[in-house]
């Protein structure tokens, strides 16, 4: 099935998911869920976006996120890459941590917010872990109630329209009982959540840029080679230059994160392995 375009543009709502490579763990102990928080508190530091929702399980991990300017794009790269190193470490974990590319549905804000809170935060009752999502530390559901103090998650919205944290409760509360939703889930079969005069628009004015209409990579190595005061063809020869590293891995951010070009395409044009693209992404070079 072919894969659907990222969309970014601010103010778009994104229910994010990622899964362990071949269904294996992603947390295998404490350590390992509190290090995946401290990489995403550093990730939202570097990359302000808001925070609605969040819940760490066993092989995978979901987020309710808002985007300001960094793209979803940019912001799963460095949380995703950064978790891993991290895992990688504590666990003497060699390989691929993560099963492919990261899943990601644009949501109707003013139709879903709420709801999309609570199905996340009953994420550990309905896989039968606890009887009460307060049991479940590895969510953002203490700090709607005030019991855990990580200030990763961004109550307002949501709190604004519940009015107290005795409301917020019950409303939870009144999600137990609600069947499972396929469509709210995270998939390439599935890119936006909302009605359909939502998905006309969101498609027609957030959608990045066409094949037809977005920067060519000739065009773009040429703009980044003449603000680096080099020449383009530089890029695409070996040199390991401060100033030439600098603006090829600019290139390949751009190209792959902006433009909506793959890696082996850009990898391609610049007569480098793939894994050179890789490195570039996971320094997150674009500003």
């Amino acid at each position: 099935m072919p894969r659907h375009p990222r969309i970014h543009a601010s103010g778009v709502l994104y229910h994010v998911m990622a899964r362990g490579n071949n269904g294996q763990k992603i947390f295998l102990k404490g350590n390992d869920y509190e290090a995946f928080l401290e990489t995403l508190d550093s990730v939202r530091r570097r990359y302000r976006f808001y925070l609605y929702a969040y819940v760490l399980m066993s092989n995978h991990f979901r987020l309710l996120s808002e985007v300001i300017e960094a793209p979803t794009a940019r912001i799963m790269q460095s949380l995703l890459t950064g978790y891993a190193r991290r895992f990688n470490a504590i666990n003497r974990h060699k390989g691929h941590l993560f099963q492919g590319r990261y899943k990601a549905i644009v949501c109707d804000r003013d139709s879903y917010l709420s709801a999309l809170v609570r199905y996340i935060h009953l994420n550990p009752v309905r896989a039968g872990l606890v009887k009460r999502p307060g049991e479940w530390q590895w969510s953002g559901h203490g700090e709607y109630l005030g019991q855990t103090q990580r200030k990763l998650v961004d109550p307002g919205p949501v709190m604004a329209e519940l009015r107290s944290k005795a409301r917020y409760e019950a409303f939870i509360r009144e999600g137990i009982k609600d069947p499972y939703r396929a469509k709210w889930h995270p998939g390439d079969h599935a890119p936006f959540l909302g009605s359909d005069r939502f998905v006309r628009k969101i498609a027609r004015e957030k959608a990045p840029p066409a094949a037809s209409r977005r920067v060519s990579l000739g065009e773009l190595l040429r703009k980044i080679a003449v603000k680096a005061a080099l020449e383009p063809e530089a890029l695409r020869r070996k040199g390991r230059a401060a100033r030439l590293v600098d603006a090829r891995d600019r290139f390949i951010c751009q190209a792959i994160v902006d433009q909506g070009y793959r890696a082996s395409e850009v990898a391609t044009f610049l007569h480098c392995h793939p894994s050179n693209t890789t490195r570039a992404l996971q320094k997150g070079s674009v500003s």
